[in-house]
């Protein structure tokens, strides 16, 4: 990298740095590019992603009609801690050169242009910049009188004239930001591997627990059973428990009754064993 782009690669860090918190705020961005002779308007998206194709929209408005505009340019370069690394190249107007003739007004006037960008598979997260660069000449002394073809006469006294405007070459170039690369980072590249074991480790957690509530649905199922059968079970108890009850009751006299005949026949046998003897 040559001395002249170093201040332009510094430029672009520092646009690159300012950009990264504030890619993303909105989806359409546009940017002013002031050169000497040329209001650039920008139009872009705020953010692309590695092997996107977009598109860049151009408006010019030159600040002087007196300027005759050879060629305007944009250069497209991402940025990373290497430098500057170029991905496209547009021309915006192209003229040519001045041939010092009869000029008043520049042949070239507000302008607009498209074009597209691809943006490498490999780029990393970074910002786009475009370099804008204008080469023109303007005609800074615009009469010079010299005895030459045009004439007329003053108070009888002929005077020559003619008009040959006198051009200066200049150039400028100016940078302007573009869209922000969303390319992956390690960190992100890590942090998604972990949030794919969590999320892997979430779902294994999900699946026991529909299996432990179809076990709880299937026991407590079970349970209601048996809760039914016990039931049932104490009211067959209890029932069988009234009719001993009323058996029982119905034992007694029968039982006494039994006892009083059974002694009652006793004493008459052993009263007729003693009339015997």
């Amino acid at each position: 990298m040559n001395s002249v782009h170093a201040p332009l690669v510094i430029a672009a860090v520092i646009l690159s740095l300012s950009l990264a918190s504030v890619a993303s705020a909105r989806p359409i961005q546009t940017y002013t590019v002031n050169l000497n002779w040329f209001n650039v308007q920008v139009t872009y998206p705020s953010d692309v992603m590695p092997g996107d194709v977009f598109n860049v929209s151009i408006q010019g408005t030159p600040k002087n009609a007196a300027v005759y505009v050879q060629n305007l340019t944009a250069t497209i370069y991402y940025v990373d801690a290497a430098g500057l690394h170029q991905i496209a190249y547009q021309i915006l107007v192209s003229n040519p050169a001045n041939s010092y003739g009869y000029y008043e007004v520049s042949p070239t006037g507000s302008f607009s242009k498209s074009f597209t960008v691809s943006v490498p598979r490999d780029a990393p997260r970074s910002s786009l910049v475009a370099l804008f660069s204008e080469a023109t000449q303007y005609d800074y002394y615009p009469y010079y009188y010299a005895s030459y073809p045009f004439s007329y006469s003053f108070f009888g006294d002929p005077l020559f004239y003619s008009y040959y405007p006198a051009f200066s070459a200049t150039a400028d170039q100016a940078i302007s930001p573009l869209s922000y690369i969303k390319a992956t980072t390690p960190e992100y590249v890590a942090l998604q591997s972990e949030y794919r074991m969590l999320q892997q480790q979430l779902n294994q957690t999900q699946t026991q627990n529909q299996e432990l509530q179809t076990t709880i649905t299937q026991q407590s199922a079970t349970i209601s059973h048996l809760n039914q059968q016990l039931t049932s079970a104490d009211t067959s108890a209890q029932t069988y428990e009234a009719v001993a009850a009323v058996f029982i009751i119905m034992a007694l006299p029968l039982a006494a009754f039994s006892i009083y005949q059974i002694r009652n026949k006793t004493k008459m046998k052993d009263m007729g064993e003693k009339a015997h003897s």
